[in-house]
């Protein structure tokens, strides 16, 4: 990759490979939150809006919404075209985070390492918690989920996305089952393999991604 302003930044291995270490996640999006939306639109990400979309339905004006690793803000955008929402978003690059709070999209942020459990806030305080293109980095994303069912009331919804590869590896049905049977959520939707980042090299038809929605018991 160059370093032009439409590449991943340098001292991060691949955008596929990706990292599970809190300290290089953080700086790779540092050096990259400027020029990340320009990025991200040359290679067709679209998961912001789909996921947006397929949680709308299930949220009423004014909703509070956890967004999850919001990044530069891509998500609240998105959902700003479905309604008025109190967002809150959390993520641990604080390059990102302002440019995420000049969208104007977003009533308040959290700048914290997500694989600190439990996350800092009170059990049920949220209608709803998304997190697109975030569990990538996160080996085991089972206490996360489990700790978002904490913080999302009960009829409440979560939606996340994962990678087809990962779906695999980190066998991510069996651990919806898991939260199913523990009685900590139903699973709403499931999605086929979409387009994830169709203008990127390294994942075009190879790579897809799955968008889920549960809803909190």
């Amino acid at each position: 990759m160059t370093s032009d302003s439409t590449s991943e930044p340098a001292g991060f291995v691949s955008l596929k490979q990706g990292s599970s270490d809190p300290e290089a996640i953080g700086d790779y999006y540092n050096k990259w939150a400027g020029s990340y939306d320009e990025t991200l639109a040359t290679w067709d990400y679209a998961a912001p809006e789909e996921v947006a979309a397929l949680t709308a339905p299930h949220l009423q004006t004014g909703a509070a919404i956890l967004d999850v690793g919001c990044g530069t803000g891509l998500v609240s955008e998105a959902l700003a075209r479905h309604g008025r929402f109190d967002i809150h978003g959390i993520d641990l690059s604080e390059a990102s985070l302002k440019q995420a709070e000049a969208r104007g999209t977003y009533a308040r942020f959290t700048c914290y390492n997500m694989k600190n459990l439990p996350l800092p806030f009170e059990e049920g305080g949220f209608d709803a918690a998304l997190s697109v293109g975030v569990l990538t980095y996160i080996e085991d994303a089972e206490p996360l989920l489990r700790d978002l069912c904490r913080c999302v009331r009960s009829g409440g919804v979560i939606a996340f996305t994962q990678r087809t590869d990962l779906w695999q590896t980190r066998n991510f049905s069996a651990l919806l089952e898991r939260l199913v049977k523990d009685g900590l959520w139903t699973v709403l939707h499931k999605s086929e393999p979409r387009s994830y980042l169709p203008g990127h090299e390294d994942f075009a038809d190879e790579i897809k991604v799955i968008h889920t929605l549960c809803q909190v018991v």
